[in-house]
């Protein structure tokens, strides 16, 4: 077991649009989202662990974990909440509508590994982590263009002041119970004395 903290990012309306577009059209438009939001985890020393169609999931803390792995996933996420309005720029005239997305994070324990068979093998994570993020997920899907994080998230940011706001609780299911869950708003450094 390893402490993690994950971020999940997926498109709003993605089956809909797929529909009217078509899906050549469709995986041109995924894969400069995936590259711009790919690109800003990479930045901020996390892995992209696995693609889920419309969105993929990260890990901060996998291979190598430091006491900034929560730090620097509020950090991406808030970049790639930024960048969506440059990926939105990119497609204007090819889509009715801008694409919205939502972003979910959660710290915690998980199992990371290669996992699979000789044939097949995928360096990933599994365990109610995971599951919990997903979960988070799926609230984003009132609030387009929201950050959702759990409390767990919250305790583990070390080197940011976050400005939050508390949108309730919420039963992420198996071993972790109910969890306050946040909007994540903003952030700013913590001013260290002597520096």
């Amino acid at each position: 077991m390893k402490i993690l903290t994950l971020l999940n990012i997926d498109i709003r309306g993605f089956s809909t649009l797929s529909k009217k577009i078509g899906p050549q059209r469709m995986v041109a438009i995924l894969n400069r989202f995936f590259s711009a939001m790919g690109d800003i985890v990479f930045n901020h020393g996390g892995i992209v662990d696995k693609y889920l169609g419309d969105g993929f999931l990260a890990l901060f803390g996998a291979p190598v974990s430091g006491n900034k792995d929560a730090d620097n996933a509020i950090a991406a996420a808030l970049e790639m909440k930024g960048s969506l309005q440059a990926v939105n720029d990119h497609f204007i005239g090819e889509l009715d509508a801008p694409l919205a997305m939502g972003i979910s994070i959660h710290t915690g324990e998980a199992v990371v590994g290669n996992i699979g068979f000789d044939k097949k093998m995928d360096y990933t994570v599994i365990g109610d982590s995971v599951n919990a993020v997903f979960r988070l997920q799926d609230l984003t899907k009132s609030q387009p263009n929201s950050i959702l994080i759990s409390e767990k998230t919250c305790q583990a940011v070390v080197e940011s002041i976050l400005d939050v706001r508390e949108i309730g609780k919420c039963d992420v299911g198996s071993t972790l119970g109910e969890l306050r869950i946040y909007e994540l708003l903003g952030r700013e450094a913590r001013v260290r004395n002597g520096s």
